[in-house]
């Protein structure tokens, strides 16, 4: 969040898109470069009980596909230097190329309102997903609780594919589409409330 706030201060410069892009392009560089050297940058970390393992440095698998996978397996919890770079370069770098782009109309203009009310959107998205995942739970006749910390084995064939994970994750997205418009909105009618701009 620290460098976040830091990076506002580049947003406001006139030569920003200059900036964002060497920086998108030395952030994947550096990535590419620690990840191939193997030897630093994606800690192995564990919840109680080994409930999370990370598997660190990359190896060769028997199938391209798979190598690659192992290649840019990265530690998201808690974010390794290795996640922080594969997922801020490249987003720096389309940041840069589509500063001054019009969201006038479109998806742009759709997109446009998430990224207004983006700490609403991760908020209320947890708590979405967690209701969804309960119905699909009972619909689908799953346990809810499972795992090591509530000393529930999880039970085979536990779980859906990707179909399944990729249509919730859209629908979670087009559902709060509405929520974020309307808050949106609120944040544009009362400006002068500082602390909206934080949500």
């Amino acid at each position: 969040m620290a460098v976040g706030f830091a990076f506002g201060k580049l947003l406001v410069r006139s030569d920003r898109r200059k900036w964002i892009l060497a920086i998108g392009i030395c952030a994947t560089t550096l990535f590419f470069l620690l990840r191939g050297l193997n030897l630093y940058g994606n800690g192995v970390a564990g919840l109680p009980f080994g409930y999370l393992r990370s598997t660190g440095p990359w190896s060769f698998q028997p199938t391209v596909s798979l190598t690659m996978i192992s290649f840019f397996n990265t530690l998201k919890y808690p974010p390794s230097l290795d996640y922080l770079l594969m997922t801020l370069g490249p987003s720096l770098i389309l940041l840069a190329l589509l500063d001054g782009v019009k969201a006038e109309k479109g998806l742009g203009r759709i997109l446009l309102v998430y990224g207004r009310v983006p700490l609403f959107y991760y908020v209320v998205h947890l708590y979405l997903i967690h209701i969804m995942a309960i119905l699909v739970a009972l619909a689908s006749h799953q346990p809810l609780w499972h795992g090591p910390i509530v000393a529930a084995p999880t039970p085979l064939g536990y779980g859906h594919g990707l179909p399944v994970v990729y249509s919730v994750w859209i629908l979670v997205v087009v559902m709060l589409y509405w929520p974020c418009h309307w808050f949106m909105q609120v944040k544009a009618r009362h400006r002068n409330w500082a602390w909206l701009s934080y949500v």
